[in-house]
């Protein structure tokens, strides 16, 4: 009876139709999951998470390790519908100003002389479309918005922004998150030192407990390491044949390929492995791989150099790439007196980490987070702390430089030695140790209990990037002091924003707003 029951609410794969042919089985759909705000579909509710910057928008959900998209703002991502002159044989110019040719590639930059507001929010809007229509597949609606952004943003461009997002969409409320102590958060800490190699500025940013506390930059970065490459490679094009030299063509978007390429594979900044291979190799080791490994470090690649038809292939020197990597971002120990915005990654580490206090700086060094576009530079973050530890070890943690401070502080040694020799141990006179047996043993208990000493040194740290660590801090439903929201934005503006947060109790209990309100909002560190 219970095997007849069974079979009636279940049947068996012998009671089915057996079909001729292969073909998928009939799957049962509830009726409670067959609404389309079930389980299965993402809460309109959650906010959405873009990460901007001058070159690039990236945009996600909350609670992913990464993004959905990276939409590069690039003049073929603004170019209008219908317009294919791209694809016309003569279209790249076989040589341009890269340095002019650069601006196009930018959203903003940090003097906004020549920088069109208007065509800045016609990007923005198109790219953020885009976002939503290829890759996020979902309605803007009501959703809140969580904008990570630069530490340094100019007002101007910030007020764009701002008001593109409210107008065009209908966010509640948008939230401003730094990048620097959210690249923090991805790597799994609370303190440490982000050095931030970017496009136009390398930023060094020192953060403990999640609070920014020193800011050094410099223009030392990728852009500039993009213009020496690319006047580089016009010598070495000039160099070529006059057949060959009239075909080859230079422009920004084979220069930046160039420089990609080129430091994903060493060839920008040469293989440790490879050194020390050939440092073991002066000791006598392997003479037979001492030559092989200074030929590999120092010999010419040929590259596909690309022509108007075709391409062609060019030597290029790996020594003349290296030294040119070195002087632009890492900087030779030669260098004297360079402005504030012009020092090299190295010594602003270094100038950093001598401006922060004793403990903070004990913190921050083991805690050294290597990001943005330089740090994808194989061999690039190893190298800049290797010169940094070589600057620490030349002049220690004092900023007073000169060959007569290096004497008197040798002749300050030498006194400070001859005081710590007491009188006894001078002429030579013992005197009788009486031993206390209560301290003997106080000493043995404190040396027991102490944990051993780690020598603080220079270390690096990986992180998932500012993107993950922003849709972490998300899902944890964590408040950020910059909340905008929409209404009172668009009553005032950036105008309505305090400077300063009201963090006094009684102020707070006095107000006689509702608790999940704020009364007033601020910019923080964009103030």
């Amino acid at each position: 009876m219970a095997s007849a029951v069974a079979s009636a609410i279940r049947p068996g794969l012998r009671d089915r139709q057996q079909s001729g042919s292969p073909h998928t089985p009939s799957r049962y759909i509830s009726s409670v999951q067959s609404s389309p705000g079930s389980s299965f579909f993402r809460a309109e509710e959650d906010p959405i998470i873009i990460e901007l910057n001058p070159r690039e928008l990236i945009a996600g959900f909350q609670g992913e390790s990464g993004p959905q998209c990276t939409i590069q703002f690039t003049p073929q991502h603004s170019r209008r519908v219908g317009d294919y002159r791209t694809y016309l044989p003569d279209y790249r110019r076989k040589e341009e100003d890269i340095q002019t040719r650069s601006k196009e590639y930018e959203l903003w930059r940090s003097d906004l002389q020549d920088v069109d507001l208007g065509l800045l929010e016609d990007k923005l809007e198109r790219a953020v479309r885009e976002a939503y229509n290829k890759h996020l597949l979902v309605d803007a609606g009501n959703a809140r918005l969580v904008l990570v952004l630069p530490s340094l943003v100019p007002h101007p461009v910030l007020s764009t922004v701002l008001t593109l997002l409210f107008e065009r969409w209908k966010y509640s409320s948008i939230t401003l998150l730094p990048e620097p102590t959210m690249t923090i958060a991805a790597a799994g800490l609370r303190s440490g030192l982000i050095v931030d190699i970017g496009w136009e500025e390398t930023v060094i940013t020192a953060i403990y407990e999640y609070r920014e506390v020193r800011v050094r930059r410099t223009v030392r970065a990728i852009k500039a390491l993009t213009l020496k490459i690319g006047a580089l490679l016009d010598t070495v094009r000039k160099e070529q044949n006059d057949p060959i030299r009239g075909t080859l063509l230079l422009d920004f978007d084979f220069v930046e390929e160039f420089v990609d390429r080129a430091g994903a594979c060493h060839a920008l900044m040469r293989d440790t492995d490879s050194d020390l291979t050939a440092r073991m190799d002066e000791l006598g080791l392997d003479e037979k791989s001492t030559t092989n490994a200074g030929r590999d470090s120092d010999s010419d690649f040929v590259i596909d150099w690309p022509t108007d038809t075709s391409s062609s292939p060019v030597s290029i020197s790996r020594a003349a790439l290296h030294q040119a990597c070195l002087e632009c971002l890492v900087g030779l120990q030669n260098e004297d007196h360079p402005d504030d915005h012009e020092q090299s990654i190295s010594q602003l580490l270094y100038r950093t980490l001598l401006s922060l206090s004793a403990d903070v700086r004990s913190i921050c060094m083991p805690r050294v987070v290597v990001t943005g576009h330089g740090s994808r530079v194989a061999g690039l973050p190893k190298t800049i702390l290797e010169a940094t530890k070589s600057i620490i070890k030349q002049y220690g943690w004092t900023a007073v430089r000169g060959t007569h401070f290096n004497a008197k502080r040798s002749g300050l040694t030498e006194l400070a030695q001859g005081r710590a020799v007491s009188v006894d141990s001078r002429h030579d006179t013992t005197t009788p140790v009486v031993g206390d047996f209560v301290e003997e043993r106080l000493y043995k208990q404190k040396s027991k209990d102490a944990s051993p000493s780690v020598p603080v040194t220079l270390r690096q740290v990986e992180s998932l990037g500012p993107w993950a660590g922003a849709s972490l801090v998300a899902s944890l439903k964590a408040k950020s002091f910059v909340e905008i929201d929409r209404e009172k934005f668009l009553s005032h503006g950036l105008a309505g924003a305090h400077r300063d947060i009201d963090t006094n109790i009684t102020a707070h209990r006095l107000t006689t707003a509702k608790s999940n309100e704020r009364t007033s909002w601020t910019l923080a560190g964009w103030a």
